[in-house]
């Protein structure tokens, strides 16, 4: 028996267990019908706080001047593939408790539900652990798929089985899309493992290759052209596996594309950023535009998550360790926000009030500290100072200017600007002094727990930006093939 691949892979086959435990649970080995739920929550999360801390053990030994980079032949532990090693169980986490009130929309498979949320953390840590082209396909179907299975749990909406059956369609689409863009790269460069597609000559094929590759990866994500898909989707589908696919498709996109574009492919290919910064820009601007639209604050935040999932393909534009550590840190950045807006919209979805500007006017006046939650979730989710979307559009803005790719920059500050507009919009209406209405209640205290803990790493990703970046800084070596 090979100790070394348990070891290195002990992280991931605590979250598969925990998968297992859980489904036990469902076929009611484990607790009376009604405390399953409860129960297999807390066992989730258990599992993850393992996962946490054998990944998080593993960073002692990684602090040297030499990154631990162990191969298992398709795959990789190294610093890069450690960092989504801690970073998804704590997401998965936090997607668990402040979608606890929520789940009574999957009533009886809430444990089915936390088994699958467990399997997709675990297709992250594959993702980013995977040293050749079948590997990432494979860890990018576990995150998606899952969690698309997942949506399609509350049976008493038709119209919720409906939009899983669509997203099921899409996301096998968008796999496609990537095997496809996935075979090309083989083709030209002989081979499978991303050691031996370094500097492929620049030509058509490899621009149509990286296009179908981002498209496939970032697709769940809303980038262009499934931006209208993903927030209609969301929308349709119950808040928690949205949100939660949304959170822990960001950590995989992100893996997967640096390992992929600045990691396999190098900084020494030009031409594939450019392919990346088309597809980042149309998204950026016109995410924010569709919320502006928007008369629901669901569908709002919707879409200016999906503006902001879009700068990890801006961090791509440039070939550098500040520019993947940026991307890293952006990634993670991006998990808090998704988790606040299930705690908190969830909340509001629940009250039955509505969703609507009009039945939101004037929150304030009647939930104040409801009011003034959301009031900080659209301001984080539009990226004003001194919020971490702030900063991350700062960085990736210095990574298309050094990739003298300033239209996208002047792309990203036009979408900044539009969401900017989006989240005042809100606020003003939230903050409107004339309206009445009924007081929302408080959610669950584990709710409380996680939308704590998500609104507290919202500001403090800004307080502690550097120790924040130098870990993904070093992360960010490993899969870093230009300077």
């Amino acid at each position: 028996m090979n100790l070394a691949f348990l070891q290195d892979f002990g992280p991931l086959g605590v979250l598969l267990l925990g998968a297992v435990v859980c489904l036990g649970v469902e076929g009611g080995l484990y607790g009376s019908r009604g405390d399953r739920a409860t129960l297999s929550r807390w066992i989730a999360v258990a599992f993850t706080a393992l996962a946490f801390l054998a990944a998080v053990g593993f960073w002692r030994s990684s602090l040297g001047p030499a990154p631990p980079d162990v191969e298992h032949g398709s795959f990789l532990v190294d610093r890069f593939a450690l960092f989504f090693y801690a970073a998804a169980p704590a997401a998965a986490a936090a997607i668990l408790l402040t979608g606890s009130d929520l789940e009574e929309q999957l009533d009886p498979h809430q444990p089915l539900y936390h088994a699958l949320v467990l399997v997709s953390t675990s297709g992250v840590m594959l993702t980013a652990s995977g040293a050749d082209l079948l590997t990432l396909l494979v860890g990018l179907a576990t995150v998606s798929l899952p969690l698309v299975l997942g949506s399609a749990l509350r049976k008493v909406d038709p119209g919720t089985v409906r939009s899983a059956t669509r997203s099921f369609v899409v996301c096998a689409a968008l796999l496609a899309t990537f095997a496809a863009g996935e075979a090309i790269l083989a083709g030209l460069g002989h081979a499978t493992q991303l050691s031996l597609l370094e500097a492929l000559p620049p030509s058509p094929l490899l621009g149509l290759a990286v296009l179908l590759v981002t498209v496939g990866v970032a697709g769940p994500l809303g980038a262009f052209p499934l931006t209208w898909w993903r927030a209609g989707a969301a929308k349709a589908a119950p808040l928690g596996p949205s949100l939660a696919g949304l959170a822990l498709g960001a950590l995989a996109a992100a893996a997967a594309l640096l390992r992929l574009l600045p990691g396999a492919l190098g900084a020494a290919t030009p031409g594939w950023n450019v392919a990346v910064g088309v597809v980042a820009a149309l998204t950026i601007l016109i995410a924010p535009a569709l919320a502006w639209r928007q008369r629901s604050l669901l569908a709002a935040v919707g879409y200016l998550f999906v503006g902001d999932a879009a700068l990890v393909l801006v961090g791509l534009s440039w070939s550098s360790r500040p520019a993947t550590a940026a991307v890293l840190y952006l990634a993670l950045g991006l998990v808090p926000l998704a988790t606040a807006s299930l705690g908190l919209l969830g909340t509001v979805q629940l009250s039955g009030a509505g969703d609507g500007i009009a039945q939101l006017r004037g929150l304030a006046s009647r939930s104040p500290l409801h009011a003034g939650l959301l009031a900080l979730l659209l301001a984080a989710v539009a990226g004003l100072p001194p919020l971490t979307g702030f900063f991350a559009r700062i960085m990736v803005v210095e990574s298309s200017l050094q990739a003298g790719l300033g239209w996208l920059a002047v792309a990203v500050v036009l979408g900044a600007i539009l969401s900017a507009a989006v989240a005042m919009r809100w606020t003003l209406a939230l903050v409107d002094p004339q309206a009445e209405g009924q007081p929302l209640e408080l959610p669950s205290r584990a709710t409380l727990v996680g939308l704590g803990l998500s609104l507290a790493a919202i500001a403090g990703f800004t307080v502690t930006l550097g120790p924040l970046m130098g870990i993904a800084a070093r992360a960010a070596l490993a899969p870093l093939a230009g300077p």
